[in-house]
């Protein structure tokens, strides 16, 4: 009896990155190699040579990846909803959580002390969070460093509370989530 042997999936540009991505998580930079991910696929070094030329445009794709997914699409998918801006920050720390995107931030950030190709993708992309947040919180009338502080104080949050702050229960999570969100929205009472 002749043994059937079944092809190996064929990948796409897309596995690969998320692959990488995954192993940047688990090992740091230095960790991604072709060699590495083709093991873990399941798959010939050939595969990654049909996506792309060299490691270092599968580092490029991979930061492109992490810029639109977990900050160009989220802001999207919110901004699309049409809420007001109160609503929209509240919206927005909820997707952050829902789709991982905060997950991500430490590892990319590490990769960022070290390359200057990461530093630039991964300042673009605060910049571009920064702006969006400091938005909402001036649509709600907080103006020059007050607005920028409570948009900062948001990022802060958003990005450093998954890692930190682990163990919480759901529900404990949502209260101190909704009392973030009054307190960075609610205008302070001046004597």
């Amino acid at each position: 009896m002749q043994r059937v042997v079944q092809p190996k999936p064929r990948l796409k540009r897309q596995d690969w990155i998320e692959a990488a991505i995954q192993e940047l998580v688990a090992s740091g930079i230095g960790g991604i190699s072709v060699e590495k991910l083709a093991t873990q696929l399941g798959v010939t070094r050939g595969s990654f040579y049909h996506h792309f030329s060299d490691r270092e445009s599968l580092l490029q794709a991979m930061l492109s990846y992490w810029a639109e997914h977990w900050t160009y699409e989220v802001r999207d998918r919110i901004t699309a909803l049409g809420l007001d801006p109160g609503t929209t920050l509240l919206a927005l720390s909820r997707a952050i959580r829902e789709y991982g995107a905060a997950d991500y931030d430490a590892p990319f950030r590490a990769w960022a002390l070290h390359d200057p190709l990461a530093e630039k993708v991964v300042r673009k992309v605060d910049k571009a969070r920064l702006q969006f947040i400091q938005s909402q919180f001036e649509a709600l009338g907080f103006t020059g460093l007050d607005a920028e502080n409570r948009a900062r104080l948001f990022l802060y949050y958003e990005a450093a509370a998954p890692a930190m702050f682990t163990g919480l229960s759901r529900e404990r999570r949502d209260q101190l989530l909704l009392e973030r969100h009054r307190f960075l929205t609610t205008a302070r009472v001046v004597d």
